[in-house]
């Protein structure tokens, strides 16, 4: 359906100050056709979620009280307990979000080498254009390779 289109695209951060264009711009020529294998995974990933995350939170529910009386059992031990069950928590929340910034990292890497995102041999979930040029892998990855850093910097500012 889209593969008649041929449109060239420049990314705002590479517009010269006087408004004109650079001499390398991006080309959109190629489509990724879409997986429908890629597809039901993305759709089952998503039920599974919305499944598991009502459970987890039920799951606590039951197990509130038993944990609050663990953390109130010893006196002497309260701070240490409760201290301990923030960071568990803490780390129990972020362990997502890493693996995802790792992903982010590597996709980022991908677009770097191959200079065209999605990157050749990536599923995609419905028809995409393909980028390509030196602007896609320089604009593209480092908007991909910087969200693993800013993940990195909130879990920071969180924990210090």
């Amino acid at each position: 359906m889209l593969a008649w289109l041929s449109v060239r695209f420049v990314h705002p951060i590479h517009e010269l100050s006087d408004g004109r264009l650079p001499a390398v711009a991006l080309t959109m020529t190629d489509v990724r056709r879409t997986d429908p294998a890629a597809r039901r995974e993305a759709a089952v990933l998503v039920v599974l979620g919305a499944v598991v995350g009502p459970l987890l939170i039920l799951g606590f529910g039951r197990y509130r009280t038993p944990l609050r009386d663990w953390l109130l059992a010893e006196p002497g031990e309260v701070g240490y307990r409760v201290k301990l069950a923030f960071f568990l928590a803490a780390a129990l929340l972020s362990a997502p979000l890493i693996a995802f910034a790792g992903y982010l990292w590597s996709l980022g890497a991908k677009v770097v080498r191959t200079g065209e995102f999605p990157p050749l041999g990536y599923r995609v979930v419905r028809d995409t254009l393909v980028v390509a040029g030196p602007g896609c892998s320089v604009a593209r990855a480092w908007s991909e390779s910087s969200r693993p850093v800013s993940v990195a910097g909130v879990l920071g500012e969180r924990t210090a």
